[in-house]
């Protein structure tokens, strides 16, 4: 086959001038793609664009605050070193005198005492720190208000009150510990975390198996660890022989009665009296209603407003809110009018379970589903109004002999994390009473989780409503290491500054129980009612 010749079609070579532009048009091309890029990462940079915060984080911000709130909480943690009884603070040898006394005092006024105190030898206390409660009541009408008071450091202290009613009053105070108990129980609560043990009960259809729990497990051995990864919050149980990890049912626990502080600190404790009261050198005071002084309007109960000390008052046995108008919600049709269509969410510990005993009390149409254990979660409906109310343990740690089930959900930020919300759904949450035995860091960690997930959960849905409860105080002859009412009080201190500046409702059962003069950990049913009351007027307002 003859070859063929094949001729190419080709382009007369560039000249010298074009050579340069193309050159400079290739040149001014690399510019303005390197400045593209160096101005989206000015653009990027941190300090303008934050990047969404990540576990980590989160953690260190959480941490971070945490020891903002403890730091700020140290003021209320005397250091006292002295275990002599005699030496120590007595409510019997102190006395209360009435400031500036006059004849008659006005509804709305507000009147002070003093609080001397004295050691058992009749000595001045010389430094503060005692731990006391304080009311005004009068038994006939069946009021009563909590008292504020105020340390000086020195050994004095002033606690005022408001007077909400007209009448004879009395003023009580009482002095729940000195302040060298308190540093005693301080250390109890930092140091001797060992006063329960923790058993787990694992089960399936044919088998069960218990083993050791804790929150910390200092062992070689294989645990099962049930941890909360998003709020690293964790604890453990040794893993039973055959069973998996999976099949934990519940949990329960008791004492262990082991003692771990120095024998004159228990020596302290055994001595010392809870719930003295002062005596007072003054008797009755008369309080009138004064034309000149008007009570200042309040406005309807709103999430997100705060509750000031003294948060209200009893009268005729009912609750007033001193900070915003609510209704007593004695008429049944008034409480299913309130609830119709809503799904109310109980988080949390007994306390906050008696809401939905006293419920089901009181709404006739209100129905348990099944019948349950105590610590096991419990659903009511009322189907004509389509009212659902629930309740759910905290979870780990729970103390309590009956089994803590775990199908109740092991944190309360996991459960708050899988609620969709809405405008009909309702949260209330009570956690501390189980937590009191442990260090206060532990609490307010919780808490901080707690919080995360409210927030969390008001900005998917900000119509979602959620109410925080208080601890209640609890019996006088509770355990003082682990279940006094002082770390309570450090807790409900706690539970303020963690929730502060968030859209929640605050329900202060503990002035509750104060006012009343109530040291029941589960309060009769006309102070859960109105815990009840204040409650459903956040959600329904003075009037439909």
């Amino acid at each position: 086959m003859a070859a063929t010749d094949i001729t190419l079609n080709r382009k007369p070579p560039l000249s010298s001038s074009n050579k340069k532009m193309i050159l400079f048009l290739l040149l001014v091309g690399c510019f303005l793609y390197i400045s593209w890029l160096q101005l989206g990462k000015w653009f990027d940079r941190p300090h303008l664009l934050p990047p969404s915060p990540g576990l980590h984080d989160t953690a260190t911000l959480t941490e971070a605050k945490v020891n903002e709130i403890l730091q700020a909480l140290k003021r209320h943690i005397p250091a006292v070193n002295q275990t002599q009884l005699e030496l120590t603070s007595s409510g019997a040898h102190s006395l209360v005198t009435l400031m500036n006394p006059k004849e008659n005092y006005c509804v709305g006024e507000m009147v002070s005492v003093r609080v001397e105190m004295n050691d058992f030898r009749g000595k001045p206390k010389t430094y503060g720190g005692d731990f006391i409660l304080a009311r005004i009541h009068s038994p006939e009408l069946k009021a009563g208000a909590a008292g504020v008071p105020e340390d000086f450091n020195n050994g004095t202290y002033r606690v005022n009150f408001t007077l909400f009613w007209p009448g004879s009053v009395k003023v009580s105070v009482l002095l729940m510990h000195s302040s060298e108990v308190l540093s005693t129980l301080w250390q109890a609560k930092e140091y001797c975390n060992d006063e329960f043990i923790f058993t787990g009960t694992f089960r399936n259809r044919t088998l069960q198996e218990t083993t050791r729990c804790d929150i910390n497990l200092s062992t070689n051995e294989t645990v099962c660890e049930f941890k909360d990864e998003r709020n690293q919050e964790s604890f453990s149980c040794f893993k039973p022989k055959t069973l998996p990890c999976e099949t934990l049912h519940y949990t329960r626990s008791r004492n262990s009665k082991a003692a771990c502080l120095p024998d004159a600190e228990n020596q302290l404790l055994k001595r010392s009296k809870v719930g003295v009261t002062i005596q007072n050198e003054f008797q009755d005071i008369t309080v009138v209603t004064c034309k000149d002084r008007v009570p200042q309007a309040v406005g309807k109960c709103e999430l997100g407003m705060s509750s000031p000390t003294p948060s209200g008052f009893f009268h005729s046995g009912r609750w007033s809110s001193s900070y915003c108008r609510m209704r007593s919600f004695q008429n049944v049709s008034d409480m299913n009018q309130c609830l119709q269509g809503k799904q109310v969410y109980l988080l949390g510990d007994s306390t906050i379970r008696q809401w939905i005993e006293y419920s089901t009390y009181k709404l006739n149409d209100l129905k348990y589903t099944s019948k349950t254990e105590p610590h096991a979660p419990k659903l009511t409906i009322d189907k004509k109004r389509n009212i659902t109310m629930s309740w759910k343990m905290h979870g780990f740690p729970c103390i309590s002999y009956s089994p803590c089930f775990m199908d109740g959900g092991i944190y309360i930020a996991q459960e708050l994390d899988r609620l969709a919300g809405g405008e009909n759904t309702v949260i209330a949450i009570s956690v501390g009473q189980h937590l009191r035995p442990f260090p206060l860091k532990f609490y307010v960690t919780r808490l901080m989780n707690i919080k995360q997930a409210v927030t969390r959960l008001l900005q998917r849905s900000p119509l979602t409503r959620v109410f925080v409860k208080s601890e209640n105080t609890r019996e006088l002859n509770s355990e003082i290491i682990w279940a006094s009412d002082w770390h309570g009080h450090l807790q409900n201190l706690a539970l303020r500054e963690v929730f502060r500046g968030v859209k929640v409702g605050f329900i202060d059962a503990w002035e509750f129980n104060v006012a009343a003069n109530s040291f029941d950990l589960h309060p009769n049913r006309n102070i859960v009612h109105n815990q009840i009351a204040l409650f459903l007027s956040y959600l329904c307002g003075p009037s439909f």
